[in-house]
């Protein structure tokens, strides 16, 4: 390896630190080293190797300092300034991705990229390790536009974060806060302008649990230890290099074991699971061994796949009512697809001869018993022995038992320290990208799709096969192969038990749901359904199209995502049939937030100085459309849409493309004696014209499906219901005359508001009576 530091000659610390910060100094432990000093030599960027082989790194001399670096503070989290906050209870990131005591002392770290380079060129060893592991996954970074993140707590690794862009900090006056939020504080947002073609890149800087033939992390020189100079760094094991040999499947086997024995993840039933009315038997007394059964009262362990299906033709391996009789025959093993013969053999690997996939187990297509078999995924799931996630595959044509990439490392890095030993440190790759567990994590496809959403909540335990390691979950905690004994993770199934304990756990599962795709629209209610009854169990609580009849008031506060910033467009989309009513989440395609109406978390702080104040009530619901009859302060509106062409628009571009071609702005009068109001659509909308006797005539409505964008400014009528208010702003629903109930004189949301001043809601043009949402 390339020389790592430069030598120091009577060098002065500077702010950076340029150089060691521990009680009891190298100059006093080893004071020989003052004197054998010599020139400086010149620096250069060193390339760490993978390992085996281990490259030694020539020797290295470090000055002494008092000083702790500015720029790193020496990879120890309790230097520098503390993520989170202990008074409002906001987590740090190191709580919401390991498991750790809430007072643990983490730090997020974002210094400037050149001043870690000078830092490092300066002296400064933690720094320079910082450079040297980030070259060694990414060479070339230096001379990039990039921005850092470092991340450190106690007793786990230290991972660096490089991103390709730049930041931008901007700021928002009370003023603009609460005509956009509703909130009267000033907002303070620092963005981050990403190069979408470059992925940020996770860089894990660990030591080493078994020492190098070198010396180790951690090998003493004469009166000094030098893993005391990384001590704050925590530890890491190697990860296998195949997903499907022997040390991956007693990682499983381990795992699951210590779950059954210890963890109760499957409640009170003590007894073997049922099996499903339809699994696979992986080993059948037929010749081919694999065999679809339909077993009665059985219990046994057995094994549920979670995946993605792919695009389906007719060649996709499915069980349907033609070739069902085949199947209970007997199943060729040469003929299943890849990722089924790699699920197979892992599941007869880990003593399991039973296996549950739905493409299998549910009759498919005409004739089929998908209907009947749905509304059982809750028992199915929560009932397996254990799930596989097959997150390193997006089709049945992808294999899971693969070979791991080893341009990810590791690799090491051997710091020789002249007549002191040497320091070993290991880099990789992250397995995984930090702050994405705590929403789910994000490990390819299968973090995208909503019915792998629901599995994942109702299994009782869940081994993922990523392309980079294994990940165990259950219902207590979650490994990582590379993990150090002792280090565990949140689980993020335990999602569905925060959620029977808290109303805004539920709406931020909401939130997560509503950012996974799904083939079918029509199965956004049913992908959700089995999470739904898990918690009104534990509850209580009757679910309600998508919300929970209980809380059916606070769960109206949700608006669409725009992500259209710049066009000001909705930038959720009608779903092609109408499966469910307006006012539920459940009526849109697209992300949605409940932003307005949380109040746990780095929310709490603001409701306990401005609280929401509900006043909207429910009289009436029909269970069998989904219709409510809402009882509460109302006022007609006006809103004037206006429509400008996009400056920044080309076709050319793709990002320009999907910003859109026109900027829209939607403003509401309700008095003549307050300004107007900006409100959010759920939809893109636009103006009913026809017969003026019609109720719905001049009404502004949400565009049906297939409908394109209006291109022309347009106004119309609607209805402003309060829904809540704060000190100065107030919650409200904007409703639109039913297109589809024409003679019960219904409304239908078309959007949200939390602009609107509270005085208006005082003035003698507000009615108060009943109001029917469909």
């Amino acid at each position: 390896m390339k020389k790592l530091f430069r030598k120091l000659k009577d060098k002065k610390p500077t702010g950076n630190d340029q150089g060691l910060s521990e009680t009891t100094s190298l100059r006093e432990a080893l004071p020989s080293i003052a004197q054998d000093i010599t020139p400086p030599a010149p620096i250069q960027t060193p390339v760490a190797q993978p390992s085996p082989p281990t490259t030694t790194a020539p020797p290295i001399e470090v000055l002494p300092s008092s000083n702790i670096c500015q720029i790193c503070f020496h990879l120890d989290a309790t230097h520098a300034p503390r993520d989170g906050n202990l008074n409002t209870k906001d987590p740090s990131w190191a709580e919401l991705e390991y498991n750790l005591p809430p007072d643990t002392h983490a730090a997020k770290l974002v210094p400037k990229s050149e001043d870690l380079i000078n830092s490092a060129n300066g002296g400064c060893m933690h720094c320079f390790i910082v450079r040297t592991a980030l070259n060694a996954i990414h060479p070339g970074w230096e001379n990039e536009k990039t921005i850092l993140h470092i991340f450190l707590a106690p007793g786990v690794p230290v991972v660096v974060r490089l991103e390709f862009g730049s930041l931008i900090t901007t700021h928002m006056s009370r003023e603009e806060a609460l005509q956009t939020y509703g909130f009267d504080v000033p907002v303070k947002f620092t963005v981050t302008v990403r190069d979408a073609e470059k992925p940020s890149v996770d860089v894990e800087i660990y030591r080493p649990l078994s020492p190098s033939p070198s010396g180790g992390s951690g090998a003493p020189g004469p009166g000094f230890d030098l893993s005391s100079l990384v001590r704050h760094v925590g530890f890491g094991e190697e990860i296998p290099q195949c997903a499907g040999n022997e040390d991956s499947l007693n990682f499983i086997n381990q795992r699951v074991n210590e779950c059954i024995t210890s963890h109760g993840c499957e409640g009170n039933n003590k007894l073997l699971p049922q099996l499903p009315s339809r699994v696979i038997w992986v080993q059948a007394h037929t010749p081919s061994r694999i065999q679809l059964v339909e077993p009665t009262g059985i219990r046994a362990k057995y094994i549920a796949l979670s995946y993605c299906w792919g695009s389906v033709s007719p060649d996709t391996y499915l069980t349907d009512a033609r070739n069902l009789e085949s199947r209970k025959a007997g199943i060729n093993y040469d003929e299943l697809p890849p990722l089924l013969q790699d699920v197979v053999t892992c599941v007869r690997a880990l003593g399991i001869e039973y296996l549950w996939v739905d493409r299998l187990c549910i009759v498919q297509g005409d004739g089929g018993d998908f209907s009947t078999q749905a509304p059982k995924m809750g028992d199915i799931y929560g009932n397996a022995t254990l799930t596989i996630a097959a997150a390193s595959g997006e089709s049945e044509n992808d294999r899971i038992l693969l070979e791991r990439d080893t341009k990810a490392g590791p690799f090491s890095l051997d710091l020789k320290l002249k007549g002191m030993g040497t320091l070993t440190l290991k880099v990789r790759r992250r397995t995984h990208n930090i702050e994405t567990e705590y929403v789910g994590g994000d490990y390819g496809r299968v973090s995208t799709r909503a019915w792998i959403w629901q599995e994942r909540l109702l299994s009782s335990r869940t081994v993922f096969f990523t392309p980079r390691a294994l990940k165990f979950e259950c219902h207590h905690h979650s490994v990582w192969q590379g993990y150090a004994p002792g280090v565990v993770g949140n689980s993020w199934s335990t999602h569905v038990e925060l959620a029977s304990s808290s109303h805004n756990a539920w709406l931020r599962l909401l939130i997560e749901f509503m950012k996974r795709n799904i083939t079918n629209a029509s199965d956004r209610l049913p992908a959700i359904e089995s999470v739904m009854k898990r918690i009104a169990v534990n509850t209580g609580w009757s679910p309600f199209w998508g919300v929970f009849e209980e809380k059916l008031v606070e769960s109206l506060g949700w608006s669409a995502i725009d992500l259209k910033t710049s066009s000001r467009q909705a930038s959720c989309r009608m779903n092609p049939g109408h499966y469910a009513p307006t006012w539920s989440w459940a009526s849109v395609d697209g992300e949605i937030t409940y932003i307005h109406v949380l109040t746990d978390q780095h929310y709490a702080p603001l409701h306990q100085v401005d609280p929401l104040m509900y006043e909207l009530q429910c009289r009436d619901l029909d269970r069998a459309t989904g219709a409510i009859t809402m009882v509460g302060s109302y006022l007609i509106g006006g809103i004037r849409c206006t429509i400008e062409p996009n400056a920044s628009y080309s076709e050319e571009s793709e990002m320009t493309r999907e910003v859109g071609k026109y900027r829209y702005t939607h403003n509401v009068r309700v008095s003549g004696q307050h300004p107007d109001f900006l409100f959010n659509p759920d939809v893109p909308l636009m103006s009913v014209e026809g017969d003026p006797n019609q109720p719905y005539s001049g009404s502004a409505v949400r565009a049906p499906y297939g409908v394109d964008d209006p291109t022309e400014k347009w106004t119309g009528n609607c209805l402003v219901l309060l829904v809540a208010r704060r000190s100065k702003r107030s919650l409200a629903l904007l409703l639109g005359a039913s297109l589809r109930d024409i003679d019960g004189a219904a409304w239908e949301r078309i959007g949200l508001s939390t602009s609107i001043d509270v005085s208006v809601w005082d003035e003698e043009h507000v009615k108060t009576g009943p109001i029917r949402v469909v």
